[in-house]
Order: C-alpha cells, then sequence, then structure tokens
C-alpha cells in the first residue's frame, strides 16, 4: 500500500535567530499560514530545502515551535551541528528565501489525571519537549531534563507550570545522548500518576523507554520515547514509535 502524498505548502524565510550558539529559530512567513489551524503541542512538519553543497532538495522533519496566524508566521528551532543537508542549508538561511513544506502532524495530549510530566530530550528533541511544557496547565507538574554541550546553550523557557528543569551539560568528547540517559534513568519517581515523553539519540532512548515501562511500570498511553536520530546513520526512523 503506498501513502498518500501531503500537501506541500510554500512559504518565505522572514527572520533566522541565533538563540544558542547552535540552535537557530528560522520563522516562516506567507499567507497560507493565516489558514493554518491551531498548531499542538510537539506537532511537526517536513521542511524540504535545497543542500547549498550539492543543489539535493531534501525532506526533514521540524516540530513546530510556535505559530500565529494573526501574523501568518510559523517558528522551528534547527541545531547546527554541522552534518548532513539541513543543518548545512539552515547555517546560511536568509530572510526572503522561499521553502516547502508538509502541513503539520502529530501531537502531544495530556491525559487528564497525570499529576507530574517526566519530559526529556538532547537538542533535537528541545522544541518538542518546550512546547510540551510551556502548554500544561497552571498547578501541573513536571519534572524536565534536556542536554546540552554547557550553560551556553541554555534557553529561556516561558512556562506556566510548576517545572523542574534539569540543563544536562555533556563532558567534552562525550557522546551525545549519554548524559541524558544517565540523568533520566536516576530519576527520582514517587507514587504520584506520571506521564512520560522523552525523545532524542536512539541509543539513549531506548534505554530511557525501557526504563519507562519497567522501571516505572508506565503503560503505552502514558508513555511515549522515540529516537529522532541515530548516531552515524543519516535521516534515522525509529521503528518502535509512532508519530
Amino acid at each position: 500500500m503506498f501513502r498518500a502524498r501531503r500537501t506541500r505548502h510554500t512559504a518565505t524565510v522572514r527572520s533566522v535567530v541565533r538563540i544558542a550558539p547552535r540552535m537557530a529559530r528560522i520563522s516562516l512567513g506567507g499567507p497560507v499560514l493565516s489558514d493554518f489551524p491551531d498548531v499542538e503541542p510537539t506537532q511537526w512538519i517536513k521542511l524540504f530545502v535545497t543542500d547549498p553543497r550539492d543543489g539535493q532538495t531534501v525532506g526533514r522533519a521540524y516540530t513546530v515551535r510556535a505559530h500565529s496566524a494573526a501574523d501568518a508566521l510559523l517558528d522551528i528551532d534547527v541545531v547546527l551541528h554541522g552534518n548532513g543537508p539541513a543543518a548545512r542549508w539552515a547555517e546560511t538561511a536568509a530572510p526572503g528565501q522561499e521553502v516547502a513544506f508538509s502541513s503539520p502532524r502529530g501531537a502531544f495530549r495530556p491525559e487528564p489525571d497525570v499529576e507530574r510530566y517526566l519530559l526529556a530530550g538532547d537538542e533535537s528533541a528541545q522544541p518538542a519537549v518546550l512546547t510540551i511544557a510551556e502548554s500544561l496547565p497552571r498547578h501541573t507538574r513536571a519534572t524536565v531534563y534536556l542536554e546540552v554541550e554547557g550553560p551556553e546553550a541554555e534557553t529561556e523557557i516561558d512556562a506556566q507550570a510548576d517545572l523542574d528543569v534539569h540543563w544536562i551539560h555533556r563532558a567534552p568528547g562525550q557522546p551525545k545522548g549519554e548524559a541524558l540517559r544517565d540523568a533520566v534513568l536516576k530519576a527520582p519517581v514517587g507514587a504520584t500518576r506520571i506521564a512520560a515523553w522523552a525523545a532524542g539519540e536512539s541509543g539513549a532512548v531506548r534505554d530511557i523507554r525501557r526504563f519507562f515501562t519497567e522501571g516505572i511500570g508506565l503503560d503505552r498511553r502514558r508513555s511515549y520515547a522515540k529516537g529522532y536520530w541515530k548516531l552515524n546513520e543519516a535521516d534515522h526512523r525509529d521503528p518502535l514509535a509512532s508519530d
């Protein structure tokens, strides 16, 4: 069975802002964005960009960090890791460039009886984690683990929920994902009703997924863990998690 091709839209880069040494917030604008429905936490688009190295067009998935129908704007945060065609495009992106993208898909929806959330991600998943954290209502509790290179890579979080945020700094030369995995596996877990969400490097997420299901005893309805990428593998697709 063939999967139906999703509708592609076009927009123009309006601005590019470095929000951290290796993170750029790219704002897209265009009339089509005024007609988009409200974007829910963790929803993502596939962005189609041209690799400046070889001129090839590729599609890569990015979380919608923010969307304003009134301003016809959509923000995505892109990790400037230097590897891969989309990262190279982001390094050179400038206002006025036209890009194509698919409609948003996937969404996080909170469980009504959850007392505390456990959220975790590396830089690739940071935008998605923050859309969840910033969407939680006041008085909701959440413990958040975010792995970055160092204190200079920490970004602001605009949330009304009761957040306990842990910025995890990688040691020099340490593989990405290890520090996050080690921190999450040591997370104190009480007797409260918990839901968990994590994403990042596939190997690290595999261990975190096992911790969610075996260590905490969460069922799939309250547990999500997805490998966004994998060391030494281009355009990784995680077969153990759905959109």
